[in-house]
Parts: C-alpha cells; structure tokens; sequence
C-alpha cells in the first residue's frame, strides 16, 4: 500500500459557507491479508463532535453524518456505498463526543483512485467535505533473493507506514496504531485477536498521551519452504528519525512460530519519550538473527515534562557498538556479515587494484565495522551528495547481471560478461551466436562510447566472449580491442579450435569455414 496512512489530515475539511461550521475529522488508513480472501483495506474516520450540528431529543443529544465511499479503477468501480452514522448520545450539559467510523474493505491487487464525502447530515448550509488519495494494493508474496533494503532512509521522517522493501519469506501488515483496546464481549468491526481495537487515527502525541500502541501482522508466504515449526523473533522498538539511535526502554522481542497469520499487539510507555521526530519499527528476523523484513512508521511527540532531546544526550538512547560515523547513514541497514560480505564483493568489476587488494586480502569478513566503512566510504567517494542512491543503481545493475550471467561456480558479477558489463555498462548491440557449425558459441558486444569511471572514454569498442567449456554456461572474454583489456591476435582462430584438427601457433586467422561468421560480426557488429 502506498501512502498508507494520511496521519494526518486532521481534515480540517473547511466548509465553504462562512455562516456553516467547519467539520473536523481525522483519517488513517492500512492493509492487511488474510489467507483466505486476499488483501482488505481497513479505514479509519474520526469525526469531531464538536464540529457537527447537534440534534436534541428528550433521550440525549446526538451528531449524524453522511458518507460516501466510492473506490475506481478506470471506468471499473470494484467498491461503493452510501450510509449514515450517529454519534453516541449526550445530555446536554455534556459536550458533543468524538466518534470513530471504521470500514473494512476487500480489494484485489492493483492501483484505485478513493474518494470519500462526508456531510453534516443535519446541516442543509453544510457541504460535503472529500477526501481524495490514490490507493496501491500489493500482493503478499515471497520474493527469492537475498535481503536488501530498497528506499526510504532511517533519517528520513515520512508520514505513513513504510515498507522496506526485502526478499525474504516474511511480509509484514500495516501498523494500525490504537488509542485504546479492551476484550472483546461481542465480536464487532473493532474485533481484533479477541479485543477491540479503538484507532488512533493520528501520528502526532501530545504529552498528556501516556502510551503508544500498535497492532500489525506478520504473515508467513511460503509454509512449504519453511517449517511451521520454524520459530522467527518479532523485534519491536521506537527510534529517532534524525539519526536513528534506538531509543532506551522502548524495545520488545516476541517469539513466534510460522503461521500464515501472527498478529501483533503491543504496548510502549511514552511518559518519558522528549519531544521529537520518531519511527515505530517492526522487524522480523530469523532464529540466526538475520533480518528478514522490517516495517516503520514516523511520528511525532511533544512532551514538556522531559528535557528536550539533543544528539549528545546518551541518556536516552541505547548504547550500540555502532561507530559514530555510521549513526544515520544507510550501511547499518546491513547487519548480517555475509551480506556485507556479498555487497563487497560485487563491487569489484567497479573497483580500483587498491580497492580491490583492500577487500581480498585486508578485509576481516567477520568484521562488520570494517566492512560498513569500506562500502560507505566507497560510494562517498562516487556519488558524495547521495552515496546511498548510488548504492542502490549499481545493486540493480548486480542483480540483472546475476540473473543473466551466473552459472554453477560463480555468481554473475563474478563472470566476464558480468564484470564487463558492470564496469561499462550495457552495450549498443550483442551478437549471439550459438549455433555456428565450426565454432564454439560466442557473443561479440559492441560498444559505441566506452565509458569507464576509472580510464578516459573510448570508441567503437568491442569484446568476444567464448564458451569453450562443455558443460558450463560460462562465456570467456578471449578478446577485446579497449585499452587495458585482453588482446588476442589469434582470437578468430581460437574461436575455431573446436574444428581445427592440428594447432599452428603462428596462424592468426582461421581461415574460411561454412557458416562462419565471426569476423565479419566483430568488423561490422550489428
């Protein structure tokens, strides 16, 4: 779902008419899945008493609204309806009471245009007030590699729950954060794992607000490949947004079983939480402690009674063997060392001698300071404005080449192909050619412009790459005429070694064979 919940919108949903009152409401929104039916939507509308008009009937006092909500896609309209709620009643010395309208509404996979009005039922001057947002619905489903973290950085305040985005087996709701909660005597639409669930519906808590509390699911998308009896940790806490320290006192660990649904209900004290921009985070991570999905959301406190937070004060904040240098940047996303082991790794195609020396030979794999501070201060040099951005592209780049190029003894970026082309990038044309009758399979690649971070641009450059061994899927590069590369005179010739049956080591050119075509595609690649 993206942009889950409009925190918030405090809809001070002006009405028009200067003589009508203004109605006032606040909106969230979150996703969750059930195994069953597929993904819902639950809403949440909070309607401001004392911005309604009032009806007086000898059994109390009560507000009445009108609400539209209509859900398309196109010309498709997959939701709507039309309804009235009433306020509880009130006597008169009483001031009109705030009251909650809570939907839940299943959707399938896809992008919707919502639009919701509401309108004083009992005021003709009033008119409607809307609240319009775009809705994603995502699928709940397991992604295959290896965990990375996509956007949204930890010192980046967002509104709305944020999804990091990971390839694991787990995949975690919205947060629903909850203003009160009771057990349930009658299951009703505020029923949740036996309670009801009152919604706060925004993301902003003044110091008389004691506590924060949340529900969220983790769901388990793959029982087959993991065991129901496979335990996984739920790791809950609250972190700064500017720089994010886990904040002291506000951390809980929940241990589960794989299920298809594991619903989470929590509480934090907030007493003492100072004033500041905060994540609420929900991880998931396996019984080796590595991460497999993680799930925040940003908000805000005030809180007079405790001394105001500055990035000094360790008081507040848990002590961590994270170096200070790190504190905020995107490396300490990466807390498993054969990852980082990995993300090194992968960068050689890209790196210099001295780098690539530096990771072979001097790197401590179980290190992960270390490890944090080579990949950090490797892309702070490339990219110093946005390292992470940087990052992130070149991973894109790593992953195309590993579905592409990887074969069963090295990954991709570990291949020829892999290694040219993440060092120069994609080239202008390809010519495959599989199926010559006197020549092992080969690909010439053609580059226009040669660009190279590390080396002056090039032109017209060209690589052969060979597939000389039976057996594997490995292509060889046996010749290229770019500076710095491999050059072999002799290349059209080796090409041909399969048919050839004596070698003459002073014989450059293959000579002329049915079907071959190999020199004609490297002088005039297409």
């Amino acid at each position: 779902m993206k942009t889950r919940l409009l925190f918030v919108l405090l809809l001070f949903l002006a009405i028009s008419d200067s003589e009508a009152q203004n109605l006032r409401a606040e909106f969230a929104l979150a996703e969750f899945y059930s195994p069953s039916e597929g993904p819902y939507l639950e809403t949440y509308l909070k309607l401001k008493g004392n911005s309604l008009s009032v009806v007086e009937t000898e059994s109390g006092n009560y507000s009445e609204v009108l609400i539209t909500y209509h859900i398309s896609k196109g010309v498709w309209v997959p939701f709507k309806d039309t309804y009235k709620i009433k306020s509880p009643l009130s006597s008169g010395d009483d001031a009109p009471m705030d009251f909650i309208d809570q939907r839940r509404i299943p959707l399938k996979v896809g992008t919707y245009d919502m639009e919701i009005t509401i309108t004083d039922a009992n005021d003709s001057l009033a008119e409607p007030a809307k609240i319009q947002q775009q809705l994603v619905i995502e699928k709940q489903k397991q992604l295959n590699l290896d965990s990375l973290v996509s956007t949204n950085s930890a010192s980046s305040p967002v509104n709305g729950n944020q999804k990091m985005v990971y390839r694991s087996s787990f995949s975690i709701s919205d947060v629903q954060l909850v203003d009160s909660y009771s057990k349930t005597t009658e299951s009703n639409i505020l029923s949740k794992i036996g309670y009801d669930l009152i919604p706060f519906t925004s993301n902003f808590y003044p110091e008389s607000t004691k506590e924060l509390s949340f529900y969220a699911e983790v769901y388990c998308l793959n029982q087959k490949s993991v065991s129901s009896e496979q335990d996984f940790l739920i790791n809950m806490f609250i972190e700064n947004a500017d720089d994010g320290k886990l904040m002291k006192g506000l951390r809980k660990f929940v241990k589960r079983e794989c299920a298809e649904v594991s619903p989470i209900l929590q509480t934090f004290p907030i007493t003492t939480l100072p004033t500041g921009n905060y994540n609420l985070v929900v991880e998931v991570r396996d019984r080796n402690n590595k991460l497999m999905n993680r799930r925040f959301m940003f908000f805000q406190r005030v809180n007079s009674n405790a001394p105001a937070l500055v990035n000094s004060d360790s008081d507040y904040y848990v002590q961590s063997d994270t170096p200070k240098e790190f504190y905020g940047t995107f490396v300490t996303k990466y807390q498993n060392v054969d990852d980082l082991k990995e993300y090194l790794r992968c960068l050689h195609p890209i790196s210099t001698q001295e780098e690539i020396a530096q990771v072979n030979n001097r790197m401590n794999f179980q290190d992960r300071n270390m490890m944090w501070k080579f990949l950090y201060n490797f892309w702070k040099q490339r990219d110093p404005d946005n390292p992470e951005a940087a990052w992130l592209k070149y991973w894109k780049q790593v992953e195309k080449v590993n579905a592409n190029y990887s074969n069963n003894l090295r990954k991709g970026y570990d291949t020829d192909r892999g290694r040219v082309y993440l060092q120069y990038g994609a080239p202008n044309t390809i010519s495959p050619n599989l199926f010559e009758p006197n020549t092992y399979p080969y690909e010439i690649w053609h580059y226009y412009v040669l660009k190279d971070h590390l080396h002056a641009d090039q032109s017209n450059s060209k690589f052969v790459f060979a597939n000389t061994e039976q057996g594997d899927k490995e292509y060889k590069l046996i010749h290229s005429d770019a500076r710095n590369e491999i050059t072999n005179v002799r290349w059209n010739y080796d090409l041909h070694k399969r048919s050839n049956a004596t070698i003459d080591i002073d014989q450059e050119d293959a000579g002329s064979h049915y079907g071959g075509r190999s020199k004609e595609f490297f002088d005039n690649p297409y």
